[in-house]
């Protein structure tokens, strides 16, 4: 393995996550080894969710683990979401798809409110980072407007311009439910 550069600045509570290559190809390596068992678990955990989610257009392909505690991603030359302004209404219609897609295989996925996972690759969405996913087909169809409400919040960000007139009321009416309970850090990241 070549390493190429830090894609990171790990901390206590964060992976260590370097662009590597190997055989020609690049990828992502994220090693959370120093956590001991606690990080194995997390990244093993994660590792399980790429698995389950292979061949979904929009997701990272996952190359293996070499290790416990250590996996391989595609590498995905792109930019955050934050960087990208008025983007056209087919990306959030294809990062819905994306969305429903995961939920088709039982996953929850939680984490659209840090706009640093979700990736803009030649103006198409691609999520990185499922960490926080949850495996629990029963709950979808309970829990998944949480994930749907995070991609209305992520179009308000940075294309509020393509929301209706019934989107802006309902971001309206969610930011003062949201203020109420727990789910304002889910859904905004507040």
């Amino acid at each position: 393995m070549k390493f190429i550069k830090n894609l990171s600045n790990p901390s206590y509570h964060q992976a260590e996550v370097v662009l590597a290559s190997e055989g020609g190809r690049k990828f992502v390596r994220k090693d959370f080894r120093k956590w001991g068992w606690a990080g194995r678990f997390l990244l093993d955990r994660e590792a399980g969710f790429y698995r389950r989610l292979r061949g979904i257009s929009g997701i990272p392909e996952f190359y293996g683990s070499p290790e416990s505690g250590v996996l391989d991603i595609e590498y995905i030359e792109g930019n955050s979401i934050n960087e990208n302004r008025n983007l056209p209404v087919e990306f959030f219609v294809k990062l819905r798809k994306i969305i429903s897609e995961i939920h088709s295989r039982g996953v929850l996925y939680f984490d659209l409110r840090h706009k640093s996972n979700v990736l803009v690759k030649s103006g198409e969405p691609v999520l990185i980072d499922f960490a926080t996913c949850f495996y629990v087909p029963p709950l979808v169809p309970l829990l998944g407007w949480v994930d749907f409400e995070a991609v209305l919040f992520l179009k308000h960000s940075v294309s509020p311009e393509l929301l209706s007139s019934s989107e802006v009321m309902h971001v309206k009416k969610m930011n003062r439910i949201c203020k109420l309970w727990f789910f304002n850090r889910i859904i905004k990241g507040d």
